[in-house]
């Protein structure tokens, strides 16, 4: 694959994801701002219910458009979209269903209403158009970056009113809606083919063959990305006693946000582009082990730039942001960095494994993942802090990590020796930052922050260039095209850019 393509692609996802982020973040500061603590944990268990549903029946059938060597046929696409219709109107009448429960679960029985409420999102999105999908096998990934970034946006900018008007839960509740329905609408209007509807027996036996792995890593992923919340919200309830307060909660999802963004903007990017990438050559072994590699020193800088502000500056960027009443991060936001950053790195052996078509290493990686519920669920019986809930996440990213590595190696799919030298640098590097914390610079103020943060990332990228010698050779191409004249730059440059393959 040129890295002219994986250049132009990247630069469209990175905007996107940028501007999807930016405004996702907008939207949580305003309504964190405008709401009580209290108010904004109880949003915090509507997500951790679409989320439930949504990981419980999605078979990615989406992915498969992409990585499948006949994604372009249409009633393959045809039949995955009527499956997603049905998937998201049995989500819908699940919701209706599940929100009296739901409501009592998280100690709140008045907002059951919204609970319900809640059923339009999985309704709506379940009649997208998928062809912005499908035409990520060209590397054109415009469509579904106007489609997630336009409804993003849009619903950013209605959070402002909505905030002054209601004050309470119900904004986060009226920003969910309107985000599926934008989405859903915007699909149709970025598609190059028209909607429809079909049902093909053996196309419905490979989506779900393709799926089920995917189905089953999906709800360990709920454990994964609101296990920790969902634990922290119903823990007075499990354990009959004051173990943690709506208040506990709504800090933590801040922190927890706030780390997150950055990881899943890394994670979209890295998933989004080296999918297709490493799809078209999984036949070649060569070919593949060196997309691969690359794509590992990409997450390894990814990853730090990511990680070591949140480390470093998370306390200070959450006081200054959100207010003092959500004080109190600084006892567990570093150790919430590191595993939001270890999950962002995993994303690379993950993809790798999906292009080959083994969905089945998520699934048995996030099997030992989920084992880290276990000591959330330990520490909060025994009165453990934050921290302990923080901790016990991290641990199960490592555990994950190297399930996803080992299994990769074990399937003959590519070396092990190609995973170490990239995570021993994205290691390392947090390894010290996390030592620089230790010396009292996350209090010091923002410069001597931006500081350390600064020197961080330049460790990892003295350490990259050091160790894979490609990289230096392809910078020093660049800066010699960029100091040498030429009659005809746009040649030269294509051809600098194929050499870097």
């Amino acid at each position: 694959m040129a890295i002219r393509s994986i250049l132009k692609g990247g630069s469209q996802l990175v905007a996107g994801q940028i501007a999807n982020q930016v405004s996702s973040f907008v939207r949580n500061l305003i309504i964190a701002r405008l709401v009580s603590p209290a108010d904004f944990g109880i949003a915090a268990t509507f997500g951790m219910t679409l989320s439930l549903m949504e990981m419980l029946s999605n078979v990615a059938a989406e992915m498969l458009l992409v990585q499948s060597p006949d994604g372009n046929d249409p009633g393959l696409q045809q039949t995955a979209q009527l499956m997603r219709a049905l998937r998201g109107t049995l989500n819908a009448v699940i919701l209706l269903l599940i929100g009296g429960p739901m409501a009592h679960l998280f100690g709140v029985p008045n907002a059951r209403w919204a609970f319900e409420c809640l059923a339009i999102f999985p309704f709506a999105k379940g009649f997208s158009n998928l062809d912005m999908y499908r035409v990520q096998r060209e590397m054109r990934f415009w469509p579904s970056v106007i489609v997630d970034t336009g409804s993003s946006v849009l619903v950013t900018i209605a959070a402002l009113p909505l905030a002054f008007w209601l004050r309470n839960y119900a904004v986060m509740l009226w920003v969910l809606v309107m985000q599926a329905v934008f989405s859903a609408v915007a699909s149709h209007l970025v598609a190059d083919r028209r909607y429809g509807w079909k049902w093909d027996k053996v196309n419905a036996t490979r989506i779900m063959n393709f799926g089920w792995p995917l189905l089953i890593n999906g709800i360990l992923l709920f454990g994964i990305f609101e296990g920790d919340r969902l634990i922290i919200g119903s823990a007075n309830r499990l354990f009959h006693r004051s173990v943690f307060t709506l208040a506990d909660l709504g800090v933590y999802s801040v922190a927890f946000m706030i780390v997150m963004a950055p990881s899943i903007l890394v994670s979209n990017i890295n998933n989004s582009l080296f999918l297709p990438v490493l799809s078209k050559v999984q036949d070649d072994r060569v070919g593949f082990e060196r997309e691969y590699s690359f794509s590992l020193q990409v997450i390894a800088f990814l990853g730090v730039l990511i990680t070591v502000p949140m480390v470093l500056g998370g306390e200070w960027a959450i006081s200054f942001l959100y207010g003092n009443k959500y004080s109190g991060v600084g006892d567990f936001i570093g150790c919430l960095a590191i595993a939001w950053g270890v999950r962002a790195f995993r994303v690379a052996p993950t993809v790798a494994a999906i292009a080959k078509g083994d969905t089945r290493n998520a699934m048995y990686a996030n099997i030992l993942r989920s084992l880290a519920l276990v000591g959330m669920v330990i520490a909060a019986a025994l009165g453990g802090g934050l921290w302990w809930i923080a901790l016990s996440g991290l641990v199960g990213e490592l555990l994950a990590l190297a399930a996803t590595v080992i299994r990769l190696n074990h399937k003959g799919t590519v070396h092990l020796s190609v995973f170490y030298k990239p995570f021993a640098i994205f290691a390392g590097t947090l390894a010290l930052t996390t030592v620089t914390a230790a010396f009292g610079i996350p209090h010091m103020g923002v410069l001597p922050i931006a500081a350390a943060s600064l020197l961080m990332l330049s460790v990892c990228v003295f350490a990259l260039l050091l160790v894979f010698p490609h990289l230096r050779d392809d910078a020093l191409h660049l800066i010699q095209m960029r100091r040498a004249p030429d009659p005809h730059p746009a040649d030269t440059a294509v051809a600098v850019m194929e050499e870097v393959v």
